[in-house]
């Protein structure tokens, strides 16, 4: 058996063998992520009559719909540049803390900066609303733009401190160390030394935030009242049978996205931070340790009330909302268990049917991303290479609404028409947004692979196949289970991507949004639910990851 299967992987390993694997690895990624984009533009271009006439010139709105585009993009780009804005002013001194100091409680605070990233869009959005807006929290807001605004700055606040802690941890100290023994206090030393060369994660950190907050559906669609963002809109005018104008807002998202996604390449190669003046009186009171203790004080609290009490509020409201003593049928356990309605049994449907979808893109997406990581890391293309790398990267910064839409366009009725609205096209349309994950964790672990094992390995006369399979594969162990866990707690999540393409099937987070006005009751207890899930994936994956590099 050992010598039929070393014959078979020796001619597997043939070059016909390897320009077919290159071919099929390259069309999935074109026909699969990247040509639903590209009709998106066809369409539009091919449709641009029926475009004119609803968008700019109809009889009796004339251009009213495109001000309204105007205005929800316009909406879209204010939240995302407040929320950023809020996040760096935060993020940056907790990112110190984690990068440059050794405290109690560092690592719990080191696994809390990721509850958004593990609690789901929709949840989150009910979360939040129910903290701030409703009588069962402060009660202080109304659904409207700050609720918005609050909203977006607690699931972009990881982004912008992961990116930090990682670049800060990667800045030689000894840099520092040297500007602190020539007399700089503390605060110039970050601002001139530290900063500067942390210049690439806080630009890479704040496009991220901004373009995650540009993209955002489901938990704007709780928080918004009246307000429509931008892909708000695309799913309004999808309801309303608006193709052609859908089509051309996504197309203007999916613009915006790709230069944003530019303009994180170029501004973290070519910009810097020019700090040129000093002002060492005011400078050295800011570096005191009152001071310290003041914005470290400060920077937590805000942490601890502004995003973390939001984030996770649903939970203490389902153990105090459980069966309220007097009133049962008000109780969480009435309105989801007992309840005429029975939405326990929608609620066991929509979650098999996450789970079901989340599975089949993750399963879909190891296998096509790490072929891609593949052809990225190990094929001699030169340029090429690099444009891969950098339009496998394009899903990431198209708002998911948008990018539904355009999976809906392309394989739905009004474009090849193989595959109708429900569960396929979900599975279609999350494998697209989930693939970047995937591709981008397999990449890095490949990158950082000794390319000495496998050269003794062909030494020792493996084959390419064979090396593949005994030495790398298994040394990618831990890249693939991340790449797994990042992909299915992002498949479970997404909310805005799923509304456009769902059809009759619905999932735990279209579930919730649809549950958070006539049921408050029974999203939190589908909230906190989803939350469990999806954060212990999380913990499970830090956990495991922390072993493999420890």
């Amino acid at each position: 058996m050992r010598i039929s299967l070393r014959g078979l992987e020796k001619k597997l390993s043939g070059r016909p063998f390897r320009l077919a694997f290159d071919a099929l690895s390259l069309l999935f990624f074109l026909v699969v992520i990247l040509m639903p984009t590209l009709y998106l533009l066809g369409f539009v271009i091919t449709s641009w009559d029926e475009i004119r006439f609803f968008v700019f010139e109809n009889p009796v709105a004339g251009d009213m719909r495109w001000h309204r585009m105007v205005d929800a993009i316009v909406l879209s780009f204010e939240v995302a540049a407040i929320a950023t804005a809020i996040d760096l002013v935060v993020g940056i001194p907790i990112a110190l803390l984690l990068a440059r100091y050794e405290f109690r409680g560092k690592r719990v605070l080191d696994s809390l900066i990721d509850i958004p990233l593990g609690v789901p869009s929709s949840a989150l959005g009910f979360s939040i609303c129910l903290f701030w807006a409703t009588k069962y929290g402060l009660g202080l807001l109304t659904p409207g733009f700050w609720l918005i605004v609050f909203t977006h700055v607690v699931f972009t606040f990881p982004y912008i401190v992961r990116s930090l802690v990682g670049v800060i941890e990667g800045v030689d100290i000894t840099y520092e160390h040297a500007s602190r023994t020539l007399g700089a206090p503390s605060f110039t030393t970050f601002r001139t030394v530290t900063a500067p060369l942390a210049k690439p994660g806080i630009i890479a950190g704040a496009i991220l935030a901004f373009t995650r907050s540009l993209s955002e559906t489901g938990a704007t669609m709780v928080v918004a009242g009246i307000l429509e963002t931008a892909p708000l809109a695309v799913v309004s005018m999808h309801e309303r049978r608006l193709i052609g104008p859908a089509a051309f807002l996504s197309l203007l998202l999916i613009i915006v996205g790709v230069v944003m996604l530019v303009a994180m390449r170029v501004l973290s190669e070519k910009v810097g931070i020019p700090i040129k003046k000093v002002w060492p009186d005011i400078e050295r009171r800011l570096s005191g340790r009152a001071q310290r203790t003041l914005r470290d004080v400060g920077t937590l609290s805000f942490f601890g009330f502004l995003i973390l009490l939001p984030a996770c509020y649903t939970i203490p409201y389902v153990f105090s909302w459980w069966s309220p003593p007097g009133r049962p049928e008000e109780g969480i356990f009435y309105q989801v268990f007992q309840a005429p309605d029975e939405k326990w049994r929608g609620l066991v449907e929509a979650l098999m049917k996450s789970f079901q979808v989340a599975s089949l893109a993750t399963l879909v997406n190891l296998a096509a991303g790490l072929a891609m990581s593949i052809l990225i890391v190990r094929r001699p293309w030169g340029k090429l290479n690099a444009v891969l790398d950098a339009l496998t990267d394009l899903p990431l910064v198209v708002p998911t609404a948008a990018l539904g839409f355009s999976v809906y366009l392309f394989w739905g009725p009004r474009g090849l028409g193989l595959v109708d609205t429900g569960f396929w096209l979900i599975v279609l349309t999350h494998v697209a947004f989930t693939y970047p994950y995937v591709v981008r964790t397999l990449v890095a672990a490949l990158k950082g692979l000794d390319p000495s094992l496998e050269e003794a390995a062909r030494t020792l006369g493996a084959p390419p196949l064979t090396t593949f399979r005994t030495v790398v594969l298994p040394l990618l162990g831990t890249g693939l289970f991340a790449a797994s866990i990042l992909a299915f707690t992002r498949s479970l999540s997404e909310t805005g991507a799923t509304i456009v393409v769902m059809g009759p099937v619905r999932t735990v987070p279209v579930l919730i949004v649809a549950w958070s006005d006539a049921s408050p009751q029974a999203a939190a207890f589908a909230s906190v639910l989803l939350i469990l899930v999806c954060y212990s994936l999380l913990l499970a994956l830090r956990y495991i990851t922390g072993r493999k590099g420890g």
